[in-house]
């Protein structure tokens, strides 16, 4: 696998070789390592590498006292959370009360949270230290992960390479050890996509488990202090705040934290292995994939023991497509108003033609939706969780292109398998089986029914 290596910098260590969040948390909480110590580690990485442009902003100091406090309470004798001592990154469309919110748009520059996610607050009560903020394309649009304020972020295993997006800084940090856990959001695969591309894991939980509020803009008015958007908005429904990690142990971990037993649900717990059904399909009505993906899919599905299943997710991929172009996008726009020129002529072309559609014909594919979600659901009558391809390939090239077997895929093109799961509400890890043919990650998407995101992430864990 190619490494990178920035101008002067030593190679970027494999995931494989740093600790998990886990194991870093334990230490801390023992005292067999400090806060301080481990934060410094990370500090230093980003420094080494800060040309992978993970960072929009870090906030080193502020990361430093935090870690003090949480040493000196252990010193005291106070029990520490099971992140105690985690460098946390968190993408910078979702709040932190005092580190900046801009959405990757020139429009908010030098705009400040001045409140925190609740998703993120409770990573904090757990112990995690916030490090900083994390580059994605503009509002969170975009297959890749370049924007006019922040510049490109490159792929900490190839530079040749796109670390995906929209969670692209996101993927970045984690997978290089800048981070050790990292949050994000998914509306059509930008949790998954971009921990496909970095060879880490990401969890798309099931719609409502995880607390969607602070993301920006029209998330509880950090950005604009106006309004929030309406709920019944596709975005506002389907797009969910998830975690990222080098470990699907460490996925859970911060699932548990995120979605504690309080707010699961009683169905959630995992059955015993033994008695799972499990399918697995390359769901090619969906695009093409490489044959080199489908084999490593194969394999690790036969590992589990599943059978391959036929399925027909294109319903969903269509309904998904359709319901999207015509979602209004009226928060962005309140917010830029006033700032439409200091948002890029895509993203502003994007906004403003969101709004053309006749009510008539969004609530036509509102209902649309809802009825081949349901009929789609019932394919986890026949199997308890499915594997199918996160995309049809590896990292994608800046542009956004990526060759499947002789055809180019680009645009939301590469997210087809991730946008079909979204319309499911299901909980998704995107978890890596194999290697291409030019040493990068090959991943597939473990995906349970609605409210099981404890039955997709032991699957996961497994592979």
């Amino acid at each position: 696998m190619t490494t990178f290596r920035a101008p002067g910098a030593p190679a970027l260590p494999s995931a494989a070789a740093l600790p998990s969040a886990a194991e870093l948390a334990a230490a801390v909480r023992s005292g067999r390592r400090t806060a301080a110590d481990v934060l410094a580690e990370h500090r230093d990485r980003a420094a080494a590498h800060a040309g992978l442009n993970a960072f929009v902003a870090a906030d080193w100091a502020a990361a430093q006292a935090r870690a003090a406090e949480l040493d000196r309470r252990r010193a005291a004798g106070d029990e520490l959370g099971p992140l105690a001592g985690v460098p946390l990154s968190v993408k910078d469309v979702i709040a932190v009360a005092g580190l900046p919110l801009t959405l990757g748009s020139r429009a908010f520059a030098g705009n400040r949270a001045q409140a925190t996610a609740t998703a993120v607050q409770r990573l904090l009560d757990a112990g995690a230290v916030v490090v900083g903020k994390t580059n994605l394309p503009e509002f969170a649009f975009g297959t890749t992960c370049d924007n006019e304020l922040a510049g490109a972020t490159l792929n900490p295993l190839d530079p040749s390479r796109s670390p995906g997006g929209s969670s692209g800084g996101e993927a970045a940090a984690v997978a290089a050890g800048l981070s050790s856990l990292g949050l994000g959001t998914d509306y059509g695969g930008s949790l998954r996509w971009p921990a496909a591309c970095t060879g880490i894991v990401a969890l798309r939980p099931s719609l409502g488990r995880v607390p969607g509020g602070g993301q920006a803009p029209g998330g509880g008015g950090d950005v604009t202090g106006r309004t929030p958007p309406d709920p019944a908005r596709m975005q506002s429904r389907f797009q969910v705040v998830g975690p990222l990690a080098r470990t699907v142990g460490d996925l859970a971990l911060a699932f548990d934290v995120l979605c504690p037993e309080a707010d699961a649900a009683p169905f959630d717990a995992a059955p015993d292995p033994a008695a799972l059904r499990i399918g697995w399909t390359a769901a090619t009505e969906l695009g093409p994939v490489r044959g080199e993906l489908v084999a490593a899919l194969s394999d690790a599905a036969a590992g589990l023991g599943a059978a391959e299943v036929a399925t027909e997710l294109s319903a969903a991929l269509d309904a998904y497509n359709a319901y999207r172009d015509l979602d209004p996008l009226v928060d962005h726009l309140e917010a830029v108003r006033g700032r439409e020129a200091l948002v890029s002529p895509g993203a502003l072309a994007a906004l403003s033609a969101s709004t053309g559609a006749a009510a008539a014909d969004l609530a036509a594919a509102r209902e649309r939706a809802e009825a081949v979600r349901a009929s789609a659901l019932r394919l986890f009558e026949n199997v308890d969780v499915l594997l199918l391809p996160v995309a049809g390939g590896p990292a994608c090239l800046p542009d956004g292109s990526l060759d499947v077997d002789g055809e180019r895929v680009d645009g939301w093109r590469l997210m087809a398998h991730c946008r079909a799961v979204t319309l499911l509400g299901a909980p998704s890890v995107s978890v890596p089986v194999g290697v291409s043919a030019e040493g990068l990650p090959l991943s597939v998407q473990v995906v349970a029914a609605p409210g099981r995101d404890r039955l997709a992430l032991a699957v996961a864990g497994v592979l």
